[in-house]
């Protein structure tokens, strides 16, 4: 049986050791609003609002020792990359790697009247930025 969704939007999940460098990228570089924040035994987890959507900081009390993968996001298989689209490609990209975050892949057009590139977290997260251009 298909799932019965009951929002129309994705979540996700990060784990993180580094809170500020986690809070850095998605809160201050890409503007997502902290929404709020909740702690269980173990582990704390920030709440940041993409559109309809919320991305979790997952960041637990001990130092997770098992890293993410950090190549490439077509070199391994898993979920390797979140896509998200932006009104202000260039710019975007410009800031991460000014402030020294990687940009593997430049803004490019990858079909007609669509815009793609890709930069990185720093911790392992590959983020796919688009940006529609109305002809």
């Amino acid at each position: 049986m298909p799932a019965e969704l009951a929002n129309p939007h994705f979540d996700a999940g990060i784990v993180t050791n580094d809170r500020a460098g986690a809070l850095a990228f998605w809160n201050g570089l890409l503007g997502f609003t902290v929404e709020g924040e909740v702690s269980f035994p173990g582990l704390t987890i920030v709440r940041l609002k993409v559109g309809a959507a919320i991305l979790r900081l997952c960041i637990p009390d001990a130092e997770v020792t098992q890293k993410a993968a950090t190549g490439d996001f077509d070199v391994e298989t898993g979920l390797r990359y979140l896509t998200i689209g932006v009104r202000n490609l260039d710019a975007v990209v410009a800031e991460a790697g000014a402030a020294g975050y990687p940009v593997p892949y430049p803004p490019r057009e990858t079909r007609p009247g669509h815009r793609t590139a890709q930069i990185q977290d720093g911790q392992g997260v590959t983020v796919e930025l688009f940006e529609t251009v109305q002809a």
